[in-house]
């Protein structure tokens, strides 16, 4: 039993569970994502990621060229454990702008997904999220992410575009690829 927990929490955090940000359609009682003729007015800005809480010490910040829909995406999280999807399953047991709660599966083993989003400002606001296995003792993941607006992208920025903080653009989330192959 213990080789079992201990299998468990490596392999959470040893895959890192690489935690994406991705964009969901909206749930009810949230305010639908602008569109497409609403984001072509508005310019993308920059914002800074912070990891500020991780339970497998990654620390770091990346600064994104994001427009609203891809903003809008920030407080969403779709987990990966060893680099495989965890799918939804059943009914999500809170659905609203500020906390999420649901479960999803990965490799055969289910997870309990938490993710809260606490807002200082529309511009300045931290998702927390963690993944808990339902099956096994041990091995909960936690991370929090701090996002907060820092204004207009620099110059040679495009939206979607990151990078390490206060650096030039690496790779483009939209795209996948770096700013040299774009």
């Amino acid at each position: 039993m213990i080789s079992t927990t201990r299998q468990w929490s490596r392999a959470l955090l040893a895959a890192g569970l690489l935690l994406a940000v991705a964009g969901c359609g909206p749930k009810d009682g949230e305010a639908k994502a602008p569109s497409l003729k609403d984001q072509s007015l508005a310019p993308p800005s920059l914002w800074r990621v912070e990891v500020v809480e991780d339970s497998g010490g990654k620390t770091g910040a990346i600064d994104i060229c994001a427009h609203p829909e891809l903003i809008s995406s920030f407080s969403r999280v779709e987990p990966r454990v060893n680099g495989e999807d965890c799918r939804p399953y059943g009914k999500a047991a809170k659905d609203s702008a500020d906390e999420h709660v649901s479960r999803c599966e990965a490799g055969g083993a289910r997870y309990g997904l938490y993710v809260t989003t606490t807002r200082k400002t529309p511009d300045d606001f931290t998702v927390r999220f963690a993944l808990q296995p339902l099956q096994a003792a041990g091995g909960k993941v936690v991370q929090a992410r701090r996002y907060h607006r820092l204004g207009a992208c620099p110059a040679g920025w495009k939206a979607g575009d990151q990078g390490k903080a206060g650096g030039a653009p690496s790779s483009s989330l939209l795209t996948g690829q770096g700013p040299a192959t774009r």
